[in-house]
């Protein structure tokens, strides 16, 4: 018994200096950087969205791919709803320094018809609310999943 108890000492002590050794990873903070228009059809268009992502760790952070439900603001008479604008998949490596940012830019397609109400506000004073939610799948420093939740306002019109 006594043996048994040592060992199981020794691996909850190996166990908890290997947490320690790990890094504490704070979440990436993403924000949409900018908004332009690729291409516009009789039923929709694309939009290329730039997020902004900064890595608040004193390590660098790369991941694999991210995930995004970008959620629009229609004006309401009580004020305002979310209209699930589109969801997707960035398929493509992204590193970002220790406490630096980087901007990524992601092609989103729209249909009018998913902007609803969404699109007055953009016709009559050039910003919008968004809402952009998702999960960044880091690969280094370590394997793990961060989710992100945004919102804020972006000016459409004249964005370059």
């Amino acid at each position: 018994m006594r043996k048994w108890t040592r060992a199981t000492l020794f691996a909850l002590v190996l166990a908890g200096v290997a947490a320690a050794c790990m890094p504490r990873i704070e979440e990436p903070k993403v924000r949409v950087a900018g908004v332009r228009l690729g291409a516009i059809g009789l039923e929709g268009g694309l939009l290329y969205v730039r997020l902004s992502v900064v890595n608040p760790n004193d390590f660098a952070l790369e991941a694999e791919r991210l995930t995004y439900d970008l959620n629009l603001a229609e004006p309401t008479a009580e004020g305002r709803r979310w209209v699930d604008v589109t969801t997707g998949s960035f398929e493509e490596r992204v590193r970002v320094d220790a406490n630096d940012s980087t901007e990524v830019e992601i092609p989103v397609e729209f249909t009018y018809r998913g902007l609803g109400g969404a699109i007055r506000s953009i016709i009559g004073t050039g910003t919008l609310d968004y809402r952009v939610r998702g999960t960044i799948y880091l690969k280094e420093p370590v394997s793990t999943d961060i989710p992100y939740d945004h919102s804020g306002k972006v000016t459409v019109i004249g964005e370059n």
